[in-house]
Protein backbone atom coordinates (compact mmCIF):
# COMPACT_ATOMS: atom_id res chain seq x y z
CA UNK A 1 0.00 0.00 0.00
CA UNK A 2 1.29 3.47 -0.80
CA UNK A 3 1.72 5.51 2.37
CA UNK A 4 -0.06 8.41 0.68
CA UNK A 5 -3.39 6.54 0.68
CA UNK A 6 -3.84 6.64 4.49
CA UNK A 7 -6.81 8.93 5.00
CA UNK A 8 -9.03 7.04 7.45
CA UNK A 9 -7.83 5.08 10.49
CA UNK A 10 -9.70 2.98 13.03
CA UNK A 11 -8.29 3.08 16.56
CA UNK A 12 -8.81 0.10 18.85
CA UNK A 13 -8.50 1.03 22.52
CA UNK A 14 -8.55 4.81 22.16
CA UNK A 15 -9.42 5.16 25.86
CA UNK A 16 -5.87 4.04 26.72
CA UNK A 17 -3.15 6.51 27.70
CA UNK A 18 -1.58 6.57 24.22
CA UNK A 19 -5.01 7.22 22.75
CA UNK A 20 -5.16 10.57 24.56
CA UNK A 21 -2.22 11.75 22.46
CA UNK A 22 -2.97 9.87 19.24
CA UNK A 23 -6.29 11.50 18.39
CA UNK A 24 -4.84 15.06 18.23
CA UNK A 25 -1.87 13.78 16.19
CA UNK A 26 -4.14 12.19 13.60
CA UNK A 27 -6.25 15.33 13.41
CA UNK A 28 -3.13 17.46 12.86
CA UNK A 29 -2.11 15.11 10.03
CA UNK A 30 -5.57 15.45 8.40
CA UNK A 31 -6.30 11.76 8.99
CA UNK A 32 -9.87 10.88 9.96
CA UNK A 33 -10.14 8.69 13.07
CA UNK A 34 -12.94 6.30 13.98
CA UNK A 35 -13.06 4.52 17.32
CA UNK A 36 -13.54 0.84 18.11
CA UNK A 37 -14.01 -0.21 21.72
CA UNK A 38 -16.42 -0.85 24.54
CA UNK A 39 -16.71 2.53 26.22
CA UNK A 40 -16.86 6.20 25.31
CA UNK A 41 -13.70 8.29 25.14
CA UNK A 42 -14.21 11.57 27.08
CA UNK A 43 -11.62 13.40 24.94
CA UNK A 44 -13.37 12.36 21.71
CA UNK A 45 -17.05 13.29 21.24
CA UNK A 46 -17.64 10.70 18.53
CA UNK A 47 -19.34 7.29 18.48
CA UNK A 48 -17.47 4.22 19.66
CA UNK A 49 -18.14 1.20 17.45
CA UNK A 50 -18.51 -2.25 19.04
CA UNK A 51 -17.33 -5.30 17.15
CA UNK A 52 -19.58 -8.36 16.87
CA UNK A 53 -17.17 -11.32 16.73
CA UNK A 54 -19.77 -13.80 15.52
CA UNK A 55 -20.95 -11.76 12.54
CA UNK A 56 -17.82 -9.61 12.06
CA UNK A 57 -19.93 -6.47 11.95
CA UNK A 58 -19.92 -3.20 13.90
CA UNK A 59 -22.57 -1.40 15.92
CA UNK A 60 -23.07 1.36 14.91
CA UNK A 61 -22.12 0.25 11.41
CA UNK A 62 -18.66 1.19 10.20
CA UNK A 63 -17.41 1.51 6.64
CA UNK A 64 -14.01 0.80 5.14
CA UNK A 65 -10.81 2.24 6.64
CA UNK A 66 -7.26 2.40 5.29
CA UNK A 67 -5.51 1.29 8.48
CA UNK A 68 -6.04 0.13 12.04
CA UNK A 69 -3.99 1.25 15.03
CA UNK A 70 -4.38 -1.07 18.00
CA UNK A 71 -3.63 0.30 21.47
CA UNK A 72 -5.15 -2.81 23.06
CA UNK A 73 -3.01 -5.48 24.79
CA UNK A 74 -1.11 -7.42 22.13
CA UNK A 75 -2.57 -10.85 23.06
CA UNK A 76 -5.91 -9.75 21.52
CA UNK A 77 -4.24 -9.12 18.16
CA UNK A 78 -6.19 -11.97 16.55
CA UNK A 79 -9.44 -10.12 17.23
CA UNK A 80 -7.90 -6.88 15.98
CA UNK A 81 -6.99 -8.59 12.72
CA UNK A 82 -10.58 -9.83 12.43
CA UNK A 83 -11.65 -6.18 12.65
CA UNK A 84 -9.04 -5.10 10.11
CA UNK A 85 -10.19 -7.71 7.61
CA UNK A 86 -13.85 -6.78 8.14
CA UNK A 87 -12.98 -3.13 7.43
CA UNK A 88 -10.78 -3.87 4.43
CA UNK A 89 -7.74 -2.31 6.11
CA UNK A 90 -4.42 -3.05 4.46
CA UNK A 91 -2.28 -1.71 7.30
CA UNK A 92 -2.18 -2.45 11.06
CA UNK A 93 0.02 -0.89 13.74
CA UNK A 94 0.01 -2.58 17.16
CA UNK A 95 1.80 -2.16 20.48
CA UNK A 96 3.71 -4.78 22.44
CA UNK A 97 6.34 -4.21 25.12
CA UNK A 98 10.10 -4.41 25.65
CA UNK A 99 9.14 -6.44 28.72
CA UNK A 100 8.89 -9.30 26.24
CA UNK A 101 12.71 -9.39 26.49
CA UNK A 102 13.48 -8.01 29.97
CA UNK A 103 11.22 -10.50 31.78
CA UNK A 104 12.35 -13.67 29.98
CA UNK A 105 14.38 -14.95 32.94
CA UNK A 106 12.02 -13.68 35.64
CA UNK A 107 11.42 -15.86 38.69
CA UNK A 108 7.75 -14.81 38.56
CA UNK A 109 5.38 -17.23 36.87
CA UNK A 110 3.09 -14.28 36.08
CA UNK A 111 5.89 -12.47 34.27
CA UNK A 112 7.06 -15.57 32.40
CA UNK A 113 3.47 -16.10 31.26
CA UNK A 114 3.43 -12.48 30.08
CA UNK A 115 6.52 -13.15 27.97
CA UNK A 116 4.97 -16.31 26.50
CA UNK A 117 1.78 -14.46 25.58
CA UNK A 118 3.69 -11.58 24.01
CA UNK A 119 5.91 -13.91 22.01
CA UNK A 120 2.95 -15.90 20.73
CA UNK A 121 1.01 -12.74 19.87
CA UNK A 122 3.95 -11.23 17.98
CA UNK A 123 4.27 -14.39 15.90
CA UNK A 124 0.52 -14.43 15.18
CA UNK A 125 0.55 -10.75 14.24
CA UNK A 126 3.31 -11.20 11.67
CA UNK A 127 2.24 -14.52 10.16
CA UNK A 128 -1.50 -13.89 9.96
CA UNK A 129 -1.03 -10.35 8.63
CA UNK A 130 1.21 -11.63 5.87
CA UNK A 131 -1.26 -14.38 4.98
CA UNK A 132 -4.06 -11.82 4.74
CA UNK A 133 -2.01 -9.35 2.69
CA UNK A 134 -1.99 -6.82 5.52
CA UNK A 135 1.14 -4.76 6.14
CA UNK A 136 2.04 -4.85 9.85
CA UNK A 137 4.15 -2.70 12.16
CA UNK A 138 4.86 -3.55 15.80
CA UNK A 139 6.00 -1.04 18.41
CA UNK A 140 7.59 -2.21 21.67
CA UNK A 141 7.84 0.82 23.98
CA UNK A 142 9.96 1.05 27.10
CA UNK A 143 8.60 2.79 30.23
CA UNK A 144 5.55 4.78 29.04
CA UNK A 145 4.50 8.00 30.80
CA UNK A 146 2.58 11.20 30.12
CA UNK A 147 -1.02 10.60 31.18
CA UNK A 148 -0.53 9.65 34.85
CA UNK A 149 -2.06 6.23 34.09
CA UNK A 150 1.13 4.15 34.04
CA UNK A 151 2.53 1.97 36.82
CA UNK A 152 6.01 3.46 36.76
CA UNK A 153 6.40 7.23 36.59
CA UNK A 154 2.86 7.85 37.87
CA UNK A 155 3.45 5.41 40.74
CA UNK A 156 6.70 7.11 41.75
CA UNK A 157 4.97 10.49 41.52
CA UNK A 158 2.19 9.26 43.81
CA UNK A 159 4.75 8.11 46.42
CA UNK A 160 6.57 11.45 46.17
CA UNK A 161 3.35 13.41 46.67
CA UNK A 162 2.10 11.34 49.60
CA UNK A 163 5.30 10.51 51.45
CA UNK A 164 7.66 13.31 50.48
CA UNK A 165 10.46 10.77 50.05
CA UNK A 166 11.16 7.70 47.92
CA UNK A 167 12.64 4.43 49.27
CA UNK A 168 15.40 3.39 46.88
CA UNK A 169 16.98 -0.05 46.84
CA UNK A 170 20.56 0.40 47.98
CA UNK A 171 22.90 0.25 45.01
CA UNK A 172 20.12 0.45 42.40
CA UNK A 173 21.62 2.11 39.33
CA UNK A 174 19.69 0.46 36.48
CA UNK A 175 19.24 2.59 33.39
CA UNK A 176 15.82 3.76 32.24
CA UNK A 177 14.58 5.37 29.02
CA UNK A 178 11.04 6.68 29.62
CA UNK A 179 9.01 7.40 26.49
CA UNK A 180 6.25 10.01 26.41
CA UNK A 181 2.85 9.07 24.99
CA UNK A 182 3.05 12.06 22.67
CA UNK A 183 6.15 10.62 21.01
CA UNK A 184 4.48 7.22 20.60
CA UNK A 185 1.48 8.89 18.99
CA UNK A 186 3.77 10.82 16.65
CA UNK A 187 5.54 7.54 15.81
CA UNK A 188 2.21 6.03 14.70
CA UNK A 189 1.49 8.88 12.30
CA UNK A 190 5.06 8.91 10.98
CA UNK A 191 5.04 5.14 10.42
CA UNK A 192 1.79 5.38 8.46
CA UNK A 193 3.60 7.71 6.06
CA UNK A 194 6.67 5.48 5.69
CA UNK A 195 6.81 2.37 3.54
CA UNK A 196 10.12 1.46 5.21
CA UNK A 197 8.18 0.62 8.38
CA UNK A 198 6.09 -2.07 6.69
CA UNK A 199 6.38 -5.56 8.21
CA UNK A 200 8.86 -4.42 10.85
CA UNK A 201 9.06 -4.42 14.65
CA UNK A 202 10.65 -1.53 16.54
CA UNK A 203 11.76 -1.08 20.14
CA UNK A 204 10.92 2.53 21.10
CA UNK A 205 12.54 4.34 24.00
CA UNK A 206 12.57 7.97 24.99
CA UNK A 207 15.19 10.52 24.01
CA UNK A 208 17.19 10.27 27.22
CA UNK A 209 18.75 7.46 29.25
CA UNK A 210 18.90 7.97 33.02
CA UNK A 211 20.03 5.94 36.00
CA UNK A 212 17.04 5.00 38.16
CA UNK A 213 17.94 7.43 41.01
CA UNK A 214 18.17 10.32 38.53
CA UNK A 215 14.75 9.43 37.13
CA UNK A 216 13.30 9.65 40.65
CA UNK A 217 15.05 12.97 41.26
CA UNK A 218 13.56 14.42 38.08
CA UNK A 219 10.09 13.45 39.28
CA UNK A 220 10.72 15.20 42.62
CA UNK A 221 11.82 18.32 40.74
CA UNK A 222 8.73 18.23 38.50
CA UNK A 223 6.69 18.33 41.72
CA UNK A 224 8.83 21.24 42.97
CA UNK A 225 10.06 19.17 45.88
CA UNK A 226 13.56 18.65 47.17
CA UNK A 227 14.63 15.11 46.18
CA UNK A 228 14.72 12.80 49.22
CA UNK A 229 15.86 9.31 48.25
CA UNK A 230 16.17 6.96 51.21
CA UNK A 231 18.51 4.00 50.59
CA UNK A 232 16.94 0.76 51.79
CA UNK A 233 18.69 -2.65 52.00
CA UNK A 234 17.28 -5.44 49.87
CA UNK A 235 15.77 -7.43 52.75
CA UNK A 236 13.92 -4.41 54.14
CA UNK A 237 12.74 -3.44 50.67
CA UNK A 238 11.37 -6.93 50.14
CA UNK A 239 9.38 -6.61 53.34
CA UNK A 240 7.99 -3.24 52.21
CA UNK A 241 6.94 -4.73 48.86
CA UNK A 242 5.33 -7.76 50.50
CA UNK A 243 3.26 -5.54 52.79
CA UNK A 244 2.30 -3.05 50.06
CA UNK A 245 1.22 -5.77 47.63
CA UNK A 246 -1.49 -6.84 50.08
CA UNK A 247 -3.27 -3.53 49.56
CA UNK A 248 -5.73 -3.46 46.61
CA UNK A 249 -4.15 -0.32 45.18
CA UNK A 250 -0.68 -1.91 45.03
CA UNK A 251 -1.43 -5.48 44.06
CA UNK A 252 0.54 -5.01 40.85
CA UNK A 253 3.80 -4.75 42.84
CA UNK A 254 6.01 -7.85 42.78
CA UNK A 255 9.45 -8.63 44.28
CA UNK A 256 10.91 -8.92 40.76
CA UNK A 257 10.27 -5.20 40.29
CA UNK A 258 12.75 -4.52 43.07
CA UNK A 259 15.42 -6.60 41.35
CA UNK A 260 14.89 -4.71 38.09
CA UNK A 261 15.91 -1.44 39.74
CA UNK A 262 19.44 -2.74 39.13
CA UNK A 263 18.81 -3.77 35.51
CA UNK A 264 19.21 -1.65 32.39
CA UNK A 265 15.84 -1.37 30.59
CA UNK A 266 16.58 0.66 27.49
CA UNK A 267 16.01 0.52 23.73
CA UNK A 268 17.93 1.33 20.56
CA UNK A 269 15.97 3.92 18.58
CA UNK A 270 18.29 3.81 15.55
CA UNK A 271 16.03 1.73 13.27
CA UNK A 272 12.97 3.86 14.02
CA UNK A 273 14.98 7.05 13.48
CA UNK A 274 16.17 5.77 10.11
CA UNK A 275 12.84 4.41 8.88
CA UNK A 276 10.36 7.08 9.98
CA UNK A 277 12.31 9.91 11.60
CA UNK A 278 11.65 8.96 15.22
CA UNK A 279 13.03 11.73 17.48
CA UNK A 280 11.59 11.40 21.01
CA UNK A 281 11.92 14.09 23.65
CA UNK A 282 14.16 13.99 26.71
CA UNK A 283 12.51 12.85 29.94
CA UNK A 284 9.96 15.49 30.95
CA UNK A 285 7.93 14.09 33.87
CA UNK A 286 5.82 17.24 34.00
CA UNK A 287 4.94 17.19 30.29
CA UNK A 288 1.20 16.92 29.75
CA UNK A 289 -0.44 15.55 26.61
CA UNK A 290 0.02 18.01 23.75
CA UNK A 291 2.68 20.06 25.53
CA UNK A 292 5.07 21.63 23.04
CA UNK A 293 8.67 20.47 23.17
Amino acid sequence: MSSGTIRRVAIVGAASQIGQALLPCLEAAAIEAVLIGRRAVPEAPMPVHRFDDAHRTFEPSLSKVDAVISLAPLPVIGRVLDMAEALGARRVIAFGSTGRFSKVDSSSEIERDFVAQQTQAEHLFATRSQSAGIAWTLFRPTMIYGADLDLNVAFIRAVVRRAGFFPLLRGARGLRQPVHIGDLATACVAALASERSLNRAYDLGGGEVLAFPELVRRIFESERKRPVLVPVPRFAYSVIVALASRLPRYRFIRPQMVDRMCDDLIADNADAARDFGYRPRRFEPGAAVGKER
